[in-house]
């Protein structure tokens, strides 16, 4: 069964909210249920209030000290997500690959690199001319 609080304990639970909001910057009603030991329902309840007052900004990202405090919040993300996004190509067009043969060249997408390796390989001219009788021809 659910408690039921008195005037002075949701008084004193207001207060303990405003406090945490205020120290912490944000709070979520998720996180507020796990540090005052009300239900969510209770808190958002105290929160109506609390935002009629005053006291604290009530958004979807949860309570702020503040509207100012919630637009910092936000914008302080979007430079977190804008960064992410800035990171170093992984894969350069440029790439220099270090062949099998030790030769180290720039990428040529032109040229399957691999594919010639492979054919100008000792095994690769057995099969090849194997397959087609005289082989002679090379990869470049």
């Amino acid at each position: 069964m659910k408690k039921v609080f008195t005037q002075e304990e949701r008084e004193k639970i207001k207060r303990q909210v405003v406090e945490l909001v205020r120290q912490s910057g944000r709070e979520t009603l998720r996180q507020l249920e796990a540090k005052t030991g009300a239900t969510r329902y209770l808190l958002s309840v105290l929160a109506r209030e609390l935002v009629a007052s005053g006291d604290v900004y009530n958004s979807g990202y949860g309570l702020f000290p503040s509207e100012q405090a919630r637009k910092d919040w936000q914008n302080a993300r979007k430079k977190l997500s804008r960064e992410k996004v800035k990171k170093p190509v992984v894969v350069d067009p440029d790439l220099i690959w270090s062949l099998p043969d030790g030769e180290i060249r720039r990428y040529d997408r032109r040229q399957n690199i691999i594919c010639c390796e492979c054919r100008k390989s000792e095994v690769m001219q057995r099969v090849l001319a194997f397959y087609q009788g005289n082989y002679q021809g090379g990869c470049e």
